[in-house]
């Protein structure tokens, strides 16, 4: 059994048209065609049965006044309608749809608990809309049969990266990516694509989804230890795929003398490290100074940090601005406390 969706075709037959006619285009989605043709839609597309309870879940949370309502219909289409204030205070309304289509079970992460991937189309009345997406999503369920985690390949947003089109073959989704020409005009000419499409697979490792593209192309992939933190005291960490590149994004946490800190690791051949430090609840955000004194000891990238706190002492670091480290690393540090949130960002990116 084989299923091709296609996303992007009709937008750009009419891009001669100009941006104007863009927005008022969404994608033809041949999932969409085919439930329009069954005026007896179930949730069971597939041969994989969508259980009520999820389909409640799916719904309540991206469909506002969902009609019929998924808990007296457990069905795979809604309309939806979100209310909001115009220009001159006056309530309306805008009206979008919803469809859920299952795709595959599989136990995605070896737990022994059957998981599910699903695409989730929101269609809206302009195809510049934001309620105008459609997304992949990989639920992993617990033996409860509650959603524990959710990854997630974006098909189609109006400006966003890639539009993908995919192939379900057996318990596998054969992706392939080409520029969406409203982020990417440079990336045709005379309507042909300058580049090859990007193709991919998701694959698990160790429970956790990475991208075959990332797996064949990137020199990361082949880092084997990626830590950032030192998670002996708790803490959690989380591998996901980054949601225009393919590659692998990972991200740990950790609570440490008042502050919450995450760290997260992105990139294919060159890596680029980034600390988020954020005051705990109800307090203040120490100085710079203060704040690597607690990081340097946790965190993995040891050296890097101790040349930005010997620039910091000898009050060479400069704020917002980016800083030669040494061969091969570089930094920036912006640092914003007048947010409702203060926290200290630190970026470091290997260049070579």
């Amino acid at each position: 059994m084989t299923m091709f969706r296609y996303l992007g075709l009709r937008y750009l037959e009419l891009r001669y048209l100009g941006i104007l006619l863009l927005l008022s285009i969404m994608p033809l989605s041949l999932a969409e065609a085919s439930t329009k043709d069954n005026n007896d839609t179930s949730n069971k597309t597939n041969n994989v049965v969508l259980p009520k309870w999820l389909i409640v879940e799916l719904v309540e949370k991206r469909c506002s006044s969902p009609e019929p309502s998924p808990k007296v219909s457990p069905d795979l289409e809604y309309d939806c309608s979100d209310k909001y204030e115009d220009a001159d205070g006056e309530e309306q309304s805008m009206g979008y749809s919803l469809r859920l289509l299952p795709l595959i079970k599989e136990d995605f992460n070896r737990d022994g608990v059957e998981d599910i991937a699903l695409e989730v189309e929101s269609m809206g009345p302009l195809g510049g809309s934001v309620y105008s997406n459609s997304t992949i999503y990989y639920l992993l369920l617990n033996k409860n049969k509650s959603i524990i985690n959710e990854h997630e390949i974006l098909l189609y947003a109006p400006f966003s990266e890639h539009i993908v089109e995919y192939e379900v073959k057996g318990k596998q989704i054969y992706y392939s990516a080409v520029p969406n020409y409203r982020s990417h005009p440079e990336a045709y000419e005379d309507g042909e694509l300058l580049e090859s499409s990007l193709e991919f697979t998701v694959n698990w490792e160790r429970g956790n989804p990475v991208s075959s593209y990332y797996q064949d192309n990137c020199r990361l992939s082949r880092t084997k230890d990626k830590s950032l933190l030192d998670l002996s005291l708790g803490g959690t960490s989380q591998k996901d795929i980054d949601m225009h590149e393919y590659t692998q994004v990972i991200t740990e946490s950790i609570q440490a003398n008042r502050l919450s800190i995450e760290a997260t690791l992105s990139g294919c051949d060159l890596s680029s490290v980034s600390y988020n430090i954020k005051p705990q609840q109800g307090k203040s955000l120490p100085v710079f100074s203060e704040v690597l004194k607690t990081l340097i000891p946790l965190a993995h990238h040891t050296k890097q940090l101790k040349t930005l706190q010997t620039l910091e002492k000898r009050s060479s670091l400069k704020f917002a601005e980016r800083i030669l480290l040494y061969s091969g690393w570089q930094a920036i540090v912006h640092v914003d406390r007048e947010d409702k949130t203060p926290h200290i960002l630190i970026v470091i990116e290997q260049t070579e």
